[in-house]
């Protein structure tokens, strides 16, 4: 490989040739499969983490028998935490529009009640 080629063979400012561009575009496969991977693992490692904690396991604990820091348990408990609360939040969120709804239509029958046309 000449010194001016990047880890694909390519001169900076030319074209990449197929073979090139095919091999770019593995690598981004393979990249997206590991990282999809890590991601799924990640998921499954917090949701035994939230399995033990709603056992009522204490996180230092975990990180103790898991043989991990207990950042990495607190954080992922944070988050599932956060989560969990947003997703209330959503659920809620047409109730509460509704409710508003409401209450601003009794209101207006209250007012209405208060001051009778004519």
């Amino acid at each position: 490989m000449a010194d001016n080629e990047d880890g694909l063979g390519r001169t900076p400012g030319l074209p990449l040739t197929d073979e090139q561009r095919n091999e770019l575009v593995a690598r981004q496969a393979r990249l997206n499969k590991a990282l999809a991977e890590v991601e799924a693992a990640q998921n499954e490692r917090d949701a035994f983490f939230s399995d033990l904690d709603d056992e009522g396991v204490d996180p230092t604990e975990m990180a103790r028998a898991l043989g991990v820091h207990l950042l990495t348990v607190t954080h992922a408990l944070a988050n599932l935490r956060k989560t969990q609360a947003a997703q209330r939040l959503a659920a809620d969120a047409p109730r509460a529009a509704a409710q508003a709804a409401l209450d601003r239509a009794q209101e207006h029958v209250d007012q209405a009640w208060k001051n009778p046309p004519g």
